[in-house]
């Protein structure tokens, strides 16, 4: 188990700096670009120290620092969409538990079809029209302000502070993100759903657990010994692999709401032809889809041992 994390990690290293590679080349080739006179492993340097130092070398490329960077750009893209995925696993898991469980046909195929319907629209279109219903003056809706940006202030900043009336803070936070989470939530939801009713039914159909069946007392204890342990470490390596298309959605609902964050910042970048917001986008995304892959992969090893030994034999 040691090695094969390890081996992640060494990939994951790898991967790391191919993407730092090929987003310092968008900036040197771009059509715009005033050190051209450097030599690229010249330009590599400059770029990463400048980034990370914020003391220009050759020539200033960003407006602001690392860490202004990552408060005000990368966490809220993060945070909304760690809270998506969450939002759909508590809602998605154990719907489609009870979906890959259940006998009840008529059940199984409203599930479906409701699934389809919801999958086969375009994220925009449901975007549009939960923003068109939530401008319906109803209580829980009311006095909201669904464009404002995210501050200096996140849940991590929130959670770690002494303050004494962490809860106020929590709330006026939290109640910007509702409408984008509804959004971002609903196809993970719907993939997570599809993925655990499917993956359920196959390890309920085994013959090792129907003789579980008969030797416990409880239909609950399959479930929870038996039948999660063997169905979950097939199942986190599939939902991980929609985090790109989480990450890209999240970027849509963040230019049509006006929120701070990646999507408005890549825009902003489009329009003003600044190649180093382009650079940095796509640097930021692949670091944000592989190492939530790699963690995905290492959790499911340290959990499930014994289930997930194939992996790394």
């Amino acid at each position: 188990m040691l090695i094969y994390i390890i081996k992640k990690l060494f990939s994951f290293l790898i991967l790391f700096f191919l993407l730092s590679l090929v987003s310092v080349s968008v900036l040197y080739f771009s059509p715009n670009n005033s050190l051209y006179h450097l030599t690229f492993y010249q330009f590599y340097y400059d770029f990463y120290y400048q980034l990370l130092s914020n003391h220009p070398l050759s020539l200033p490329l960003f407006d602001y620092n690392m860490s202004e960077i990552l408060q005000h750009v990368f966490l809220p893209t993060t945070e909304l969409g760690l809270l998506a995925i969450f939002c759909a696993i508590i809602i998605g898991f154990p719907i489609g538990v009870i979906s890959g469980l259940s006998s009840n046909s008529r059940f199984i195929h409203i599930l479906r079809l409701l699934c389809w319907l919801l999958y086969a629209s375009p994220l925009v279109w449901i975007a549009i029209l939960i923003i068109r219903l939530s401008t319906v003056d109803w209580h829980f809706t009311q006095h909201i302000d669904y464009s404002s940006t995210i501050g200096n202030s996140s849940l991590i900043t929130i959670l770690s502070t002494n303050n004494d009336h962490k809860l106020p803070l929590l709330v006026n936070h939290i109640t910007p993100l509702l409408l984008p989470v509804i959004i971002l939530t609903i196809q993970p939801c719907i993939t997570t759903i599809q993925i655990v009713s499917e993956r359920v039914k196959l390890i309920a159909n085994q013959n090792y657990i129907k003789v579980a069946y008969i030797k416990e007392n409880a239909s609950w204890k399959v479930l929870f010994r038996h039948l999660l342990p063997n169905a979950i470490p097939k199942i986190i390596p599939q939902l991980t692999a929609n985090i790109t298309t989480l990450l890209f959605s999240t970027m849509v609902i963040e230019i049509l709401l006006n929120r701070s964050g990646m999507g408005t910042w890549l825009l902003y970048g489009f329009y003003q032809h600044n190649f180093s917001i382009l650079a940095l986008t796509l640097l930021g995304c692949g670091i944000i889809i592989s190492l939530l892959m790699l963690l995905s992969e290492i959790l499911v090893v340290i959990i499930y041992p014994t289930q997930s030994r194939p992996l790394h034999e």
